[in-house]
């Protein structure tokens, strides 16, 4: 993929540093929210597609309204990943690929979050919608699994995303959070979902530095690294900017 050795980080859905289109700067006053947020950050998470599918033309104008360095990341469909016994409909996901596709070359990750009902018990269902995502990737996406259940942190299964050179979610989640994995694919992918999992609060600066020099080893290595801060009722903006800051000066 063309991103290899990039750092992509944003908010999960659209933070902006002022309160409404009145504190824009003049020249991003009769621009979207997007195109403003796209100016101050490189990628953003984007939770609303776990909610609803959205349109091929609203990706598509996405897309546009954002500068050449600028990536998405999209979540999957809750209708794939959260239902009882992991029941989906493959079709669901054929669909959603040919929509995000609409972004072009400011692909990323996409997202794939199961809950923590869907355990290791669950495991052949898994195996099905892993085999049906690889199918359906065929523009390249980085596929990018989060765990809320620890059952899943095992060799086999590290094994298995390996083989699909997917990534598990390097995430916070007090109940679920993964060890700190070194995984032979070319990405990273990092949430932050605020201290104690609360989507709240701020992190500390050391906490913001230790997780910058992982960054920038992982950079060193030529892997693309994906960071989003999930604390977007706490202080989710200035905690991208301080990392941003440490990570730019270890490079």
């Amino acid at each position: 993929m063309e991103n290899e050795g990039k750092y992509y980080s944003g908010t999960s859905g659209l933070v902006l540093p002022v309160p409404n289109k009145l504190s824009y700067p003049p020249n991003y006053q009769d621009k979207s929210r997007l195109c403003y947020y796209a100016s101050l950050q490189n990628s953003i998470e984007v939770n609303s597609s776990f909610y609803k599918v959205p349109m091929a033309a609203t990706v598509q104008k996405w897309a546009a309204d954002v500068p050449e360095n600028f990536c998405f990341t999209y979540k999957l469909w809750r209708n794939v990943t959260h239902n009882k016994g992991l029941i989906y409909n493959p079709e669901d996901i054929t669909r959603f690929m040919q929509v995000i596709a609409q972004a072009g070359d400011k692909k990323g990750s996409l997202l794939v979050q199961f809950p923590a009902s869907i355990t290791i018990a669950n495991r052949p269902q898994m195996e099905m919608l892993l085999q049906d995502i690889y199918n359906a990737n065929t523009d390249g996406w980085h596929i990018a699994i989060e765990f809320r259940s620890k059952t899943w942190y095992r060799d086999d299964i590290y094994s298995l995303l390996r083989g699909y050179q997917m990534a598990i979610v390097l995430h916070d989640m007090p109940k679920s959070a993964p060890p700190m994995l070194e995984q032979d694919v070319p990405f990273v992918y990092l949430r932050f979902h605020g201290p104690g999992g609360s989507y709240r609060g701020s992190y500390s600066d050391e906490i913001i530095s230790e997780y910058a020099g992982y960054i920038a080893e992982w950079l060193e290595e030529d892997k693309t690294v994906y960071t989003y801060f999930n604390n977007t009722m706490g202080d989710a903006l200035n905690n991208l900017i301080t990392l941003n800051e440490y990570v730019t000066a270890m490079r």
